[in-house]
């Protein structure tokens, strides 16, 4: 499963990339190191039984005010779309590597910055980079809205976010504003989750 999720960024990423990208040197970082400040097992690892998880409903009767955007929970550090990339660094500190290529859209370079559990994508605007998409790459970490993980069931997904999502080729997108969040489903599983931030074009 992991595979097939590394295979759909890196097949992204070549979309996205206008020249040959190259890896910038980066301290080595152990292959267990944590990228989580203050991360706890109960906010962001996945369930130790999945199917119970995926049934639970929540114990309230009022319903929980959806945030305006989407955005991804890391430990106790929130990262927003459109968010400097340096602020999110600092927060989760040095990554494992970072991936850099001619930006197709815009003047400079895209970069993607390699955490454990996640993988963040930039783009250029002005002198800094700023998060344009945050792909998950294994279970310890769930989406911040609906609780969802790699692994977790396509009923599930739709249970926390509903039915108004738009459905093409095992992809399930739902949209706020300018944000959107991306379930690949393939065997009524959840392989792939991948947050974005739809640049509006002057």
């Amino acid at each position: 499963m992991k595979k097939l999720v590394l295979l759909l960024i890196l097949a992204a990423l070549m979309m996205s990339a206008c020249g040959d990208g190259q890896v910038e040197d980066t301290p080595a970082a152990p292959e267990q190191a944590p990228q989580e400040t203050g991360s706890t097992a109960s906010n962001d690892t996945a369930p130790a039984d999945p199917e119970a998880d995926d049934a639970a409903a929540p114990d309230d009767d009022e319903e929980p005010e959806e945030p305006p955007l989407f955005a991804l929970k890391v430990g106790n550090f929130l990262i927003e779309m459109d968010q400097n990339i340096n602020e999110v660094l600092d927060a989760l500190g040095e990554p494992q590597g970072v991936f850099v290529a001619p930006s197709c859209a815009f003047d400079g370079e895209d970069r993607i910055f390699q955490y454990p559990s996640v993988q963040i994508h930039t783009y250029p605007k002005g002198d800094d980079d700023y998060v344009h998409t945050i792909s998950l790459r294994d279970d310890t970490i769930r989406t911040t809205e609906g609780r969802i993980y790699l692994g977790s069931s396509l009923p599930a997904v739709i249970n926390a976010y509903g039915d108004d999502y738009v459905h093409d080729s095992g992809m399930y997108t739902y949209t706020r504003e300018l944000t959107t969040l991306e379930f690949f489903v393939e065997d009524n599983t959840v392989i792939g989750i991948t947050y974005g931030f739809i640049i509006e074009e002057n």
